[in-house]
């Protein structure tokens, strides 16, 4: 086998080995990755395997803690998922059914999942470039994205996100290109399984409808122009076919959706809670928490023009900033080349929608959610594209350089940059986690910082044990991490000042409020013990996994 051959074209048994080593790669990175990671260790991922948990025991998509007052439910054991969509505890509840409950079933199938992308990414580098090198290099920078490895094998909607999203780009592309109806019946279950997955799945409508006008514009162009015998391949397309190809997609993606749809039909008289829609109003993030704040248009323009713009902008900024870190900003330059190299490539149009469609969406719509890690978990399902455009960049680069430095030697500076820029990634990556997971708050300490996130609520699940009933309810800061460590109801501390706090406790006969570090602004003075209150006796004291000060408060009726 020549040496063009082995890096330019390898015959299909080849490819298919390659594609298995790739996987094979990302499998083992995403198994080491996940093996020191023994707890959910974030808040969303408390709340994927505990809703998982209960899915498990029989008791259906409930939830034992209220974690926001979007919906503020009239109990405390209510219908969970009624913000965050279900597939990621349905996934982990498979594994559980298979392997038991426990943390590590949990990770087994998000850890399956995550290796695929990079299969995707070698897949559509090698389809656009028909270059191994250039494949290869983009699944290994899709393998190591920074900033993700800490997070592909949690209970999270990282992996089916991106892998759904990812998938259903590509089958856009393959009914473009092929016309086949199995094609866009694929394009509606992926993308219902990514509305299913996140609530921002939704917006591969876009790219879909906007590839069916394409279609059905160019189709139109051909069958009216003067020369059609120019192209006789290609079959026109009139409106009613591509009407049966939206009915097939829309059919696809009800096969996914509609069993939950009709679960919240039955709950709330609706498919979806209003829940989401309100976080359109929010005037900051805090407001998710609030329990008396109005959150609709007429609050929301009360604000005032100013507050409103100034928040755009500022969320603007934060998601670029999200994508430019995902590629470790030194990537961003040439993979913004490629992407422009790639503009005309009909393998990338749907890409060029979607991701268009969400930057808007996130920045002026979800505003605040998006800078709450919402762009960072859809931004993962743009890896793949976004690395194999920078590999061709890196090499235009290159090309540009050697025209003016005539002492370059084209080649072997674009071999050497490739792989340089390739292994600054990976060791960004690499640094990155072992940051995350690693690392100890104290110098001595044995268990990973991971291992420790939220584990001072063991001690105050033993407090609770021999001084409080079993149904004894606490407010705290973050319930989801809560009932993971102590099985115990809780509900969410409400961003109000403390009578509102109360007001609140007493709805819900609160027995206890648990003050952490991390606390709302109105009751830092009681924090710091530089005020009291006639409604809060300070039961106990001690510090938690950080040595940051535990403070339990027994509620006063």
């Amino acid at each position: 086998m020549s040496l063009r051959h082995s890096i330019v074209g390898p015959d299909p048994s080849s490819k298919r080995l390659d594609l298995i080593a790739v996987f094979l790669l990302s499998l083992t990175v995403r198994t080491l990755a996940a093996l020191p990671q023994q707890q959910p260790h974030y808040f969303d991922a408390y709340f994927y395997y505990n809703v998982a948990e209960n899915l498990h025991l029989g008791r259906g998509f409930v939830a034992d803690f209220i974690w926001n007052y979007l919906e503020a439910p009239a109990a405390v054991t209510h219908a969970s998922n009624l913000y965050w969509m279900p597939l990621s505890s349905i996934i982990a509840w498979f594994s559980f059914v298979v392997f038991g409950v426990s943390y590590r079933a949990a990770q087994m199938p998000f850890v399956l999942l995550s290796s695929l992308p990079p299969v995707l990414g070698y897949y559509l580098s090698y389809r656009i470039y028909r270059r191994r090198d250039y494949a290869f290099l983009a699944a290994i920078l899709t393998t190591f994205a920074p900033f993700y490895l800490k997070y592909w094998a949690c209970p999270d909607n990282f992996a089916p996100f991106a892998l759904t999203v990812g998938l259903g780009l590509i089958t856009m592309h393959l009914a473009w290109k092929k016309r086949e109806a199995v094609y866009f019946m694929l394009t509606g279950l992926l993308i219902g399984l990514s509305h299913l997955a996140r609530a921002d799945g939704v917006l591969l409508w876009v790219s879909f409808l906007a590839l069916l006008v394409a279609i059905w514009v160019q189709d139109r162009g051909i069958s009216d122009g003067p020369s059609q015998a120019d192209a006789p391949q290609i079959q026109t397309i009139g409106f009613k076919t591509c009407l049966f190809w939206l009915s097939l997609a829309i059919a696809g993606y009800l096969v996914i959706v509609a069993p939950w749809f009709y679960r919240n039909w039955r709950l709330m008289g609706a498919p979806l809670s209003s829940a989401g829609t309100k976080t359109i109003f929010l005037r900051s993030y805090a407001d998710m928490f609030s329990y008396f704040k109005e959150l609709n248009m007429q609050s929301y323009l009360a604000w005032g023009w100013e507050g409103i713009i100034r928040s755009k902008l500022s969320a603007a900024i934060h998601n670029l900033t999200v994508i430019l870190g995902a590629l470790q900003f030194h990537l961003a330059p040439v993979a913004f080349i490629g992407l422009w190299q790639l503009r005309r490539r009909r393998e990338y149009t749907p890409f060029y929608i979607y991701a268009a469609t969400l930057y808007l969406a996130m920045t002026l719509i979800f505003t605040f959610p998006s800078t709450h890690a919402s762009m960072l978990h859809s931004t993962g399902a743009l890896l793949p594209f976004l690395f194999v455009a920078a590999i061709p960049g890196i090499d235009t680069v290159v090309n540009w350089i050697a025209v003016r430095r005539r002492t370059w030697h084209p080649g072997t500076a674009r071999k050497v940059f490739r792989i340089g820029l390739t292994a600054v990634v990976v060791m960004i990556s690499l640094f990155d986690y072992s940051q995350a997971v690693f690392l100890s708050l104290k110098p001595l300490a044995l268990e990973p910082l991971w291992n420790r996130a939220n584990t001072g609520y063991l001690t105050v699940s033993t407090w609770l044990d021999e001084n409080a009933s079993e149904t004894a309810l606490v407010m705290v800061v973050d319930p989801p991490a809560y009932y993971y460590f102590t099985h115990r109801p809780a509900i969410v501390i409400p961003n109000e000042e403390i009578e509102g706090i109360l007001k609140v406790a007493a709805l819900y006969h609160a027995d206890y409020l648990i003050l952490e570090y991390d606390h709302v602004l109105s009751l830092d003075p009681i924090y710091h013990n530089e005020a009291t209150h006639p409604s809060l006796e300070l039961r106990q004291e001690f510090k938690d996994q950080s040595g940051n000060c535990i403070q339990i408060y027994g509620i006063g009726r």
